[in-house]
């Protein structure tokens, strides 16, 4: 479906497609260094910033219209065709569900530091707190960019070197264009409702769950479950890593990418 805004995208490299979605409260910027430097040298690499966030338009609903599918039908609108597409947290959901719509379109699927469902409910207990989430959206209200430095640091808690991780990484991101409100606003709500453990089956691609060990916000626990919901996946663990493994762990994160893309038969 031809969406009603132009998301901004970038592209860089040569080779077979691949295309990056950013995580909440991010913004192409904060992973372009590390895509060019691992990624570009084997892939044409296309960043995709979501609604509301770096240089996209946000999403100005009209009555009616479902969130979830105006955020599908954007990034859908600027996806390359036969791309392999990789999603980081957020992104992960999002990359999800264009897998399973856009089977044609997606050759193979890396969910990096991300879950089906990142919210616990009375029957998965393997995300974070509806309290939490609730905090957050009414935290937004009031300060969004105290909101946005918490989620920063939370991010990293755990891994290693965290202290210094945490001071370069919030100094990077504040010097980075804003999300709008509403941008923030939706992308929390997507993570609240976003719930696709039932459709993991039906996902037919070649899919890699690369997860940092020490993650906050993606327990270990899922690391199990995950090759039980999706048969066609593979799980891997970056150790030492927390919720921004790219960032955190660069060299790491960007060979077992490479690793899963190139030495696979993935097309």
């Amino acid at each position: 479906m031809k969406s009603s805004i132009k998301l901004n995208t970038e592209t860089f490299g040569q080779g077979k497609s691949l295309c990056l979605i950013h995580g909440w409260g991010a913004q192409n910027s904060v992973w372009r260094e590390w895509a060019q430097t691992h990624l570009a040298p084997h892939f044409e690499v296309t960043l995709i910033e979501l609604p509301g966030f770096g240089g996209s338009p946000k999403i100005e609903l009209q009555a009616g219209e479902d969130l979830n599918q105006a955020w599908l039908d954007a990034v859908a609108d600027v996806l390359p065709t036969k791309t392999y597409l990789l999603g980081w947290s957020l992104g992960g959901l999002i990359a999800l569900q264009l897998a399973e719509r856009y089977p044609q379109h997606i050759k193979s699927l890396i969910c990096l530091a991300s879950t089906p469902s990142f919210v616990q409910t009375e029957n998965w207990k393997w995300g974070v707190s509806p309290e939490l989430m609730g905090d957050f959206i009414k935290t937004l209200g009031l300060d969004s960019l105290a909101l946005l430095s918490r989620f920063w640091k939370l991010q990293l808690q755990g891994s290693d070197g965290a202290r210094q991780l945490i001071k370069h990484f919030t100094t990077q991101m504040k010097n980075r264009r804003m999300p709008s409100f509403i941008g923030l606003l939706q992308g929390l709500e997507l993570l609240r409702d976003i719930d696709m453990r039932k459709n993991l089956a039906s996902i037919q691609q070649p899919t890699l769950w690369l997860l940092g060990e020490n993650d906050p916000l993606v327990p270990q626990e899922i690391v199990k479950l995950l090759p039980e919901m999706q048969p066609n996946s593979q799980v891997e663990i970056i150790q030492g890593a927390a919720h921004v493994p790219f960032f955190s762990h660069p060299e790491q994160t960007a060979q077992k990418v490479n690793a899963f893309l190139l030495g696979g038969t993935h097309g």
